[in-house]
């Protein structure tokens, strides 16, 4: 008979064996519908954050780098603005070039320069990093401006949904990203299975896998949150999540396991 719900998970799957086990023999399906309603908890305080600091952003930094924008207008492909050029676009606190307008040909690259972001007269020129750059041509526009009001608006609206857009991409990308991660983990623990001569279904070891990573999910979460930075935290969360999955096929193996104090399952 079953003794514990999906949301005895966050906490016991830390330290208890008899809830493993109950996982292991009781549990029905693959536990993604669990790792699902997980993922969308944790994600709330990381959006929260996200639409306190753009917000921040918004109001207090961004204003100083529009003010620097000219117009710029773009006529079948080509680009022109009202000011002189070369024109730079500035950091306004460590003044470092962030972008330069040149639709007059003089300057064609971003060689030399510490800015990010290059408008020709027919491209914008984007340096991703070190060893990355993008060009994008401007021959498929017809007709646009682009001036401070413009941008205003878009950061007004932006600030506005923010957190409503981000969230269904942040939790339905780290569902994919964890889903192919248990399925790995699963594999894994067919290795552990077989030190305790047992033969679980694959299904089964999905259910563990999902339940392994529960404390690496949840301290993750939390370690973000008040701005812990673990050294390689990859390979942490790694080790973490192989030393639960033992534990869990341990847990599950065992036989002789006194139980814990029942409690009623919450559905």
């Amino acid at each position: 008979m079953k003794q514990y719900g999906m949301f005895h998970a966050p906490y016991m799957s830390f330290f208890s064996q008899d809830f493993y086990r109950d996982v292991d023999r009781h549990w029905k399906g693959t536990g993604f519908a669990y790792l699902l309603l997980l993922l969308t908890i944790c994600w709330i305080p990381g959006i929260v954050q996200l639409h306190v600091s753009f917000g921040d952003y918004a109001e207090n930094d961004a204003p100083a780098l529009i003010e620097q924008l000219p117009t710029i207008t773009i006529v079948k492909g080509e680009a022109s603005v009202d000011v002189a050029q070369p024109y730079e676009i500035t950091d306004p606190d460590s003044g470092k070039i962030i972008a330069v307008i040149d639709t007059t040909g003089k300057t064609v690259s971003l060689e030399g320069t510490a800015a990010r972001v290059l408008l020709t007269k027919t491209e914008v020129i984007y340096k991703k990093n070190q060893i990355e750059t993008r060009n994008y041509s401007l021959q498929d526009i017809e007709a646009f401006v682009l001036d401070q009001e413009t941008v205003t608006g878009w950061l007004a609206i932006l600030r506005t949904y923010i957190a409503i857009v981000s969230f269904p991409f942040a939790v339905l990308g780290s569902f994919a990203f964890r889903v192919v991660q248990v399925l790995i983990y699963a594999a894994i623990g067919i290795l552990f299975d077989r030190m305790y001569k047992t033969d679980r279904p694959y299904e089964t070891l999905l259910r563990l896998s999902v339940m392994a990573i529960t404390p690496v999910i949840i301290a993750s979460t939390v370690f973000d949150m008040i701005g812990i930075k673990i050294p390689f935290h990859g390979l942490v969360y790694f080790l973490a999540a192989m030393g639960y999955l033992y534990f869990a096929v341990y847990s599950a193996s065992r036989q002789d396991i006194t139980p814990e104090k029942p409690s009623t399952s919450v559905y």
